[in-house]
């Protein structure tokens, strides 16, 4: 896999968007921006479900044990709360990749031009959301390539086949997961908390 260890270029850059002139970093798919909204992206790693809560982009992730997501950095803080599960959040520092596991109702966020991997260790639901609905994203391919080699060893898909269902496209045909029941359930529940963890992490750096 590849070095974890930041360039001496991406070393003084990262965290600003002068890593964007790095080698490594080349524009990203634009699924964020540029999907539709309500919608649904899945493939062998779980569920996108793509939502618009008043003015707010949310996404719900459902992410199976051992698969990978992310290899990517984003202009604006990304921000996330796990509903159910685990995962370990690994980012670029100007040493090194930290990593930090994140459980069960915990809340964790990634800096502006940081980039960044999600390590699911166990099945995983989590709401991610941004600061405003203009999101863009860059491929940092030291990571992405480490993404693509972990989920080739776990599943079929590398995130590369895809499939984008709209929500309404047919009210009688299930979607491919069996796990929309429990997602949508949680959905009520989940927003009382993030506003709440919102709130409290605001009070705290005010």
């Amino acid at each position: 896999m590849s070095n974890l260890n930041p360039s001496v270029e991406d070393q003084i850059a990262v965290g600003t968007e002068a890593i964007l002139d790095s080698p490594h970093v080349t524009v990203g798919p634009g699924r964020v921006a540029n999907a539709p909204v309500p919608s649904v992206f899945v493939d062998d790693r779980g569920d996108i479900h793509r939502l618009r809560v008043g003015h707010r982009r949310i996404n719900l992730l459902y992410s199976k044990e051992s698969v990978m997501r992310s290899g990517y950095l984003h202009h604006q803080p990304t921000h996330d709360f796990v509903v159910t599960g685990k995962v370990e959040v690994w980012y670029l520092t100007q040493k090194t990749t930290e990593k930090k596991i994140i459980g069960p109702r915990e809340y964790f966020s990634i800096p502006s031009y940081v980039p960044h991997i999600l390590f699911f260790l166990e099945d995983t639901v989590l709401v991610e959301w941004w600061d405003s609905s203009d999101v863009q994203c860059w491929y940092y391919h030291p990571y992405r390539k480490i993404v693509d080699v972990q989920n080739s060893l776990v599943s079929s898909s590398t995130g590369r086949h895809q499939l984008l269902v709209p929500q309404d496209y047919n009210v009688d045909k299930p979607l491919p997961s069996n796990r929309n029941d429990f997602v949508y359930a949680a959905l009520g529940v989940v927003f009382g908390l993030v506003v709440g963890v919102v709130i409290g992490e605001r009070r705290r750096l005010a």
